[in-house]
């Protein structure tokens, strides 16, 4: 029977990192849910502190088949710029197509537009954009830049010619998903990529009402009902693209491959 992809394999074939915990510290966040409460390897303190693995960041990587996904576990922060910028620059000397997926800060796509301007046949920008709302991104993404910086990542890396992407994944206004997807439309040059927020009742810490108010904001934005509206408004952009918890629901079929990116 094949497998169908899911997750990060829906877009790359490789993931690699090479820091343990991010400042960004989201709530709906896959890695954190697993490192602190799953398998217990560290605090919610020391994920949101951060650990660099110095033998990831001086790794000498292969060719590998396929896209490369870097970061997946971790983002691109000022306090560990160097040390992807390093990471990167293996990647590249070894001739890999790499994925950015990054809530970005200026100052870090600044940096790696500037190393890596030879590299512009090889890396694509993905960047995680979940709502216009700065509350509604405070909330969910607290350590995160401000949409208005994200907004400004992508332009520049737009305006500098590189390959262009978002994810939405998840959406965290889905009431205004259609409006932000036509705002940022004119510096994606690549696709918008849709999806829902996962596993919400296990990885969502509820403690308070304002957490249970924000959850049930979530789920109600993504019913079924509500992803078939969001659906038939964007299916005919050609920017836009289908995450497989979108995809299951309005009947698309997943590819069997990893890393296609459709």
């Amino acid at each position: 029977m094949a497998i169908v992809t899911s997750g990060t394999k829906e877009w790359s074939e490789k993931s690699v990192n090479c820091c343990n915990g991010c400042e960004h510290n989201c709530r709906y966040c896959y890695a954190k849910w697993n490192a602190v409460d799953r398998f217990e390897k560290m605090s919610s303190e020391e994920w949101e502190t951060k650990r660099i693995r110095p033998h990831d960041v001086k790794k000498k990587h292969k060719k590998y088949d396929g896209t490369v996904m870097f970061p997946t576990t971790h983002d691109i922060c000022p306090s560990i710029l160097d040390e992807c910028l390093e990471v990167l620059d293996n990647l590249f000397k070894s001739g890999n197509d790499v994925l950015i997926v990054s809530k970005p800060h200026l100052d870090c796509i600044k940096a790696i537009c500037d190393r890596f301007a030879g590299y512009k046949d090889k890396l694509l920008f993905r960047f995680t954009i979940g709502a216009f709302d700065n509350e509604i991104l405070k909330y969910w993404e607290p350590g995160a830049p401000t949409f208005e910086e994200r907004f400004a990542c992508l332009k520049f890396a737009h305006d500098m010619g590189f390959k262009t992407s978002i994810s939405t994944e998840p959406m965290l206004d889905a009431a205004n998903v259609v409006n932000l997807f036509y705002k940022l439309a004119p510096y994606i040059n690549d696709a918008m990529w849709i999806g829902k927020m996962n596993k919400i009742d296990s990885r969502v810490h509820v403690v308070d009402e304002r957490d249970r108010i924000e959850a049930d904001k979530i789920k109600n934005g993504q019913t079924d009902d509500r992803i078939w509206d969001i659906y038939k408004a964007l299916k005919d952009e050609p920017k836009i693209k289908w995450k497989e918890s979108v995809k299951d629901i309005v009947g698309i079929d997943r590819p069997n491959l990893p890393g296609l990116d459709v």
